[in-house]
């Protein structure tokens, strides 16, 4: 059982199929696509089949309502217009979360998962860090670019989806790898260090700024009067010293130096000044197709056929109104069970929730990637039990 769903989150995870389809076969990494869908399917069938299923936790039944009103209303969009959509592509992250419930639902094998995580996100940071030494991106024709990268993909080709990683293997690390011994203590520190610095070369304005929300929530055994001012005074001083030091630095390019620039703009709330990179155009414009057809939207793949870049407003362009609501709705109470749960288990939910939720500002990507989508399901089980997850 195990193999048929880690090894779909293991290539997931690392795009592995993206490699093959660039440096071996198109055909060999769509056959690999339909195995690993094959797999989690399979598994599937053999949970229902064989084992005992348990009851599904709220925000798991707010899923399956949200996705059937998506492609219920979304399909009528891209029959009203007559659009083509790759339905396939579409359904891989509802199998996948289908598929992962059921698994999850087991407390060990949410152990396994938790390992595979932390082992599969941190050699994740590990290519990042190495592919921008020896100067490679998947956007390259031969792999190695003829220019100095500005910012790093790792194995993703695409810096903002590689800080999403950074960051969610920077709270299960700091969260769920809680050595006893000395040397696993210091490999923890070593990797999330690594993980750090591996989210600083994606220079991700997004990503900068929500490392400062996780940090701040790590440190909720902190929250007393004392400690905070410590923290009010003691990091923005931190701060300041550091953005000076990178901005004087002859080692940054300018666009690197305008990216921190940036991320300094919006902590400061210096709203005029902040750099969109084009987001706020493409924005614009995806709302204006939302506007013409706010009820059935334009239909399933819509949002990201006119690159959105905004997960959350791309639900409402696709499927209309209701998805929009429906889906406002799922997230909002998955911060409402954060809420009631315990302290540590409520400061773990809400970092992972904020970095899916703030980058869904940003991405298209968020809810279409099998490896991210599969940890509302694990999210889901967690807020269910007393405690965080224990491993052995």
């Amino acid at each position: 059982m195990l193999i048929l769903f880690i090894v779909p989150f293991i290539f997931s995870s690392l795009s592995i199929q993206a490699f093959i389809q660039k440096f071996i076969s198109v055909g060999i990494s769509q056959v690999i696509a339909y195995m690993n869908v094959g797999l989690v399917l399979l598994g599937l069938f053999l949970y229902i089949k064989f084992l005992e299923i348990r009851p599904l936790p709220s925000t798991l039944k707010y899923w399956f309502l949200f996705l059937c009103a998506f492609y219920s209303i979304g399909i009528i969009g891209n029959i009203r217009f007559n659009t083509e959509v790759p339905f396939l592509k579409t359904l891989i992250s509802p199998i996948y979360l289908v598929g992962y419930t059921f698994f999850l639902s087991d407390r060990e094998y949410r152990k396994v998962f938790v390992n595979c995580v932390l082992i599969t996100f941190s050699l994740a940071n590990i290519l990042l860090i190495y592919f921008k030494y020896i100067n490679f991106s998947l956007d390259e024709t031969d792999g190695i670019a003829r220019y100095l990268l500005d910012r790093a993909g790792g194995v993703y080709g695409d810096a903002n989806n590689a800080a999403v990683v950074c960051l969610l293997s920077l709270v299960f690390l700091h969260y769920y790898y809680k050595p006893l011994k000395i040397q696993f203590k210091r490999l923890k520190w070593l990797l999330m260090a690594m993980t750090v610095y591996s989210l600083l070369l994606t220079f991700s304005k997004t990503g900068l700024v929500v490392l400062l929300l996780v940090v701040l929530l790590s440190q909720y055994k902190y929250f007393n009067p004392k400690k905070i001012f410590l923290i009010i005074v003691v990091m923005p001083l931190l701060l300041f010293g550091l953005v000076k030091f990178a901005l004087e630095s002859d080692t940054l390019s300018s666009v690197q130096k305008e990216r921190i620039e940036n991320v300094v703009n919006i902590v400061t709330l210096n709203t005029d000044k902040i750099e969109l990179s084009g987001r706020d155009v493409l924005f614009k414009r995806m709302m204006e197709y939302v506007y013409e057809n706010p009820f059935l939207g334009n239909g399933i793949y819509f949002s990201d056929l006119i690159r959105g870049h905004n997960t959350i407003f791309g639900v409402w362009a696709d499927a209309g109104i209701i998805s929009f609501i429906l889906f406002l709705f799922l997230l909002f109470n998955y911060y409402k069970e954060a809420f009631s749960s315990s302290l540590e288990l409520r400061y773990f939910s809400w970092s992972v929730l904020l970095i899916l939720t703030i980058f869904m500002l940003s991405l298209q990507t968020i809810i279409n990637q099998p490896y991210l989508i599969v940890l509302f399901s694990f999210l889901s089980f967690e807020l269910q039990t007393t405690s965080i997850l224990k491993l052995k």
